[in-house]
């Protein structure tokens, strides 16, 4: 099915129609003038009306070249610093973690730290103007988020200094939303601008691809540019554990998340429960030493006693874990190896092939009874020998 880009961009006022996209061609000696597409070349694909529209963007408002002497021998102007030694007004920045990892209430408590001027996770902060675009949380669950880091904190803005606009339900594809974001923004003079989560506007973007997720964060670039703002968002880990990886190659996708931003914190879990070990990969700064954070309703807080080396890694639960701790389910009642897998992943956290590994062990103890025919796993109370009733 073919559609006019109108039809697919409906109310962008700042994105050429159709028709507009072969007016540079009056432009041009030799070519013939046409107001309106040739025929047949309105009802062209949905890809092809987006590739004609960007290509016919990208030559505009190219900045003038710059004479290198004169570039130096003039004053330079330095951005506001929004977090120090990590973001610069202007610039992007990215955090990794893996999934439920408290990712919208650290970029809540950021949004917040920054409109009041006070530390985030023990960084200082340059108090200025946020706006945090919420795109999944329910109203009511954004603001008692909110109400409860404010209360925890006993922090405080002044009106004017944050905004939150709730835009659960109206999220589409990155292409349509950001410039309607642009349009809605861009005089409002923030000074970070939150996006949560960054998912919400892939549409038909294939995170695996190196030119989709360039063409995503070509537009983040945009809005940045645009509005003068830092642009900040969050994004998941790969699946798997993560501590033989670089800080910098664990988020899932292509590796342009990993190249493009200004500034990448990835959190990974360590080895105590709840907690996470925070690394920095800089384009603007050095690189900051890795600290550990913790989570304490409802904030990540600073735990400056754990060490930030020790990550926690797959053998962690093989060394946790042994076969007595599947005994307990068994001497309850007699239960079915399916059973017994789904509340060792769910109670005990084993992975799926350390649990077959923990059941081989279960099973060549005396007292444990496996049915091949069933697949129930029961147990039998040990007979007690002479002189064990006297111990």
């Amino acid at each position: 099915m073919s559609l006019k880009i109108d039809d697919y961009l409906p109310q962008r006022t700042n994105v050429p129609s159709v028709p507009s996209v072969w007016t540079p061609l009056q432009d041009v000696p030799g070519t013939t003038t046409a107001t309106t597409p040739p025929p047949g070349e309105a009802e062209r694909s949905v890809e092809e009306c987006l590739l004609a529209w960007r290509q016919n963007r990208a030559g505009r408002n190219l900045p003038e070249i710059e004479d290198t002497v004169d570039l130096l021998t003039l004053p330079a102007e330095q951005p506001k610093v929004l977090i120090d030694g990590i973001l610069h007004q202007g610039s992007k920045m990215i955090i990794g973690s893996g999934s439920k990892s408290f990712k919208t209430w650290t970029l809540l408590d950021l949004a917040m730290s920054v409109a009041s001027g006070v530390p985030w996770l023990g960084l200082s902060t340059t108090a200025g103007k946020v706006l945090f675009l919420n795109f999944e949380l329910k109203p009511a669950s954004v603001r008692s988020r909110m109400e409860a880091i404010k209360k925890a904190r006993d922090i405080h803005w002044d009106k004017g200094t944050f905004d939150l606009w709730n835009l659960r339900g109206h999220a589409a594809e990155y292409s349509v939303v950001i410039p309607k974001i642009i349009e809605r923004v861009k005089s409002r003079q923030y000074d970070l601008i939150i996006l949560d989560p960054v998912y919400k506007l892939y549409g038909d973007t294939d995170e695996n691809s190196a030119g989709d997720v360039a063409m995503l964060m070509n537009e983040l670039e945009r809005l940045a540019l645009q509005t003068n703002a830092a642009i900040v968002f969050s994004a998941h880990f790969s699946k798997g554990n993560q501590a033989g990886k670089e800080s910098v190659d664990r988020v899932s996708g292509s590796g342009v998340f990993a190249r493009d931003p200004d500034a990448i914190l990835s959190f990974t879990k360590h080895e105590q429960d709840n907690a996470f070990v925070v690394e920095s990969t800089l384009r603007d700064f050095k690189q900051m030493a890795p600290f550990v954070v913790k989570w304490e309703y409802p904030l990540l807080v600073r735990a400056e006693k754990l060490n930030p080396d020790k990550l926690k890694t797959s053998l962690m639960k093989k060394s946790k874990y042994t076969a007595d701790d599947l005994l307990g389910y068994v001497v309850e009642k007699a239960i079915t190896t399916k059973e017994l897998k789904k509340v060792a992943m769910e109670e005990l956290g084993v992975s799926k092939s350390f649990f077959y590994e923990l059941l081989a062990d279960l099973r060549r103890m005396s007292e444990v009874t496996y049915s091949e025919q069933t697949g129930t796993l029961s147990y039998t109370v040990p007979k007690q020998t002479p002189g064990d009733s006297k111990k």
